[in-house]
């Protein structure tokens, strides 16, 4: 019964601004803000507000590079899942800019010799499953604080690389994503479209974002992170500079039926990615969605506004104001 009982948009409001997901992101804009300000270059374009710096050669290969870490509750008590999910969260954020992964470094915190066997496990299992090899490592083994820290590179052509800050008014906003899965057992907020998933085809589902950055028909692009569908359309569009509308309603349609749409919304999505589209290329996106066995939604649109706004049932209301001030993500001053 419990999963007929309707919320009213002004609910669902309250619930996200409460989301632990989303309000811990209100911290980056003064972090973000101070790096880019005070540190040396630190306002480097494609880097801060991006899934992946981007690292420019002298040849037409740009190095991807990420971090990510696993908070130390998850560590000590699903240890074999926070190893898997460094890995998972850095690949995503590679695949997010258009890239393909190429190696990984972790630094590992434990003090439990059984936690830190399982740290490894789930390293090493993870590692044959996304193809990406563990190249360099730290290791405290005598902490009295648990984590893992994961980094990874990639690599992606120049004129390829996929940017979370390129939204563009009139652009869909387009979630992507495997309906196949189960609600996470080590987090309840995780889609897990992964673990009962071969290498084979996680990668051919994650090598979707490559192909799209080939075809030059998204404007951008950001993995759906720890702040779920809506925490992510605001950073994006925050970052890129613009606002828009989520649509609820299409949202409720085709998530899984197993997931409440409270829960949905709130979800780490491990294969799952939003795009900003223009119009005239979604039927494209459609194919090639389908031909990598994922699901395309119509989510939303980006406008010229200063908020990103929730829509249901032919209400809408205010998400994340941006006329204030920054929110999530501010807009770099080298944002192309």
């Amino acid at each position: 019964m419990g999963r007929i009982i309707m919320k009213t948009l002004d609910e669902f409001v309250r619930l996200l601004n409460e989301f632990d997901g989303i309000s811990r992101k209100r911290v980056l804009p003064r972090i973000i803000s101070k790096l880019r300000e005070d540190s040396y270059k630190g306002d480097q374009p494609h880097s801060l507000g991006e899934d992946s710096a981007a690292i420019s050669t002298d040849s037409d290969e740009i190095i991807l590079l990420t971090t990510d870490s696993i908070v130390e509750e998850l560590c000590l008590n699903h240890p074999h899942a926070a190893g898997f999910n460094v890995i998972l969260a850095n690949v995503m954020d590679i695949y997010a800019a258009g890239g393909v992964p190429t190696s990984f470094a972790v630094a590992l915190s434990y003090s439990s010799p059984e936690i830190g066997a399982n740290l490894l496990e789930g390293l090493i299992e993870a590692s044959h499953r996304f193809r990406i090899p563990i190249v360099r490592g730290h290791t405290n083994s005598r902490s009295e604080t648990t984590y893992v820290v994961g980094s990874a590179t990639g690599t992606v052509k120049r004129d390829n690389l996929l940017t979370a800050g390129g939204a563009k008014e009139g652009d869909a906003l387009v979630l992507l994503f495997d309906t196949t899965g189960s609600q996470g057992t080590s987090y309840k907020l995780g889609w897990d479209s992964v673990t009962d998933r071969s290498s084979d085809e996680v990668v051919n589902r994650l090598s979707l974002m490559d192909v799209l950055a080939r075809k030059h028909i998204l404007n951008a692009s950001k993995d759906v992170s720890v702040a779920g569908v809506i925490g992510t359309a605001g950073m994006m569009v925050e970052y890129s500079g613009v606002g828009g509308v989520v649509d609820l309603d299409s949202i409720a349609e085709t998530k899984p039926d197993s997931v409440t749409l409270v829960d949905w919304l709130r979800m780490y999505i491990s294969l799952g990615f939003l795009v900003a589209i223009p119009s005239p290329h979604l039927d494209q996106l459609n194919t090639i969605v389908k031909q990598h066995e994922m699901t395309a939604t119509h989510i939303g649109f980006v406008d010229s506004s200063p908020s990103l706004r929730l829509r249901m049932g032919g209400e809408e209301r205010i998400m994340f104001d941006f006329s204030a001030g920054p929110v999530l993500t501010p807009r770099s001053k080298n944002s192309q």
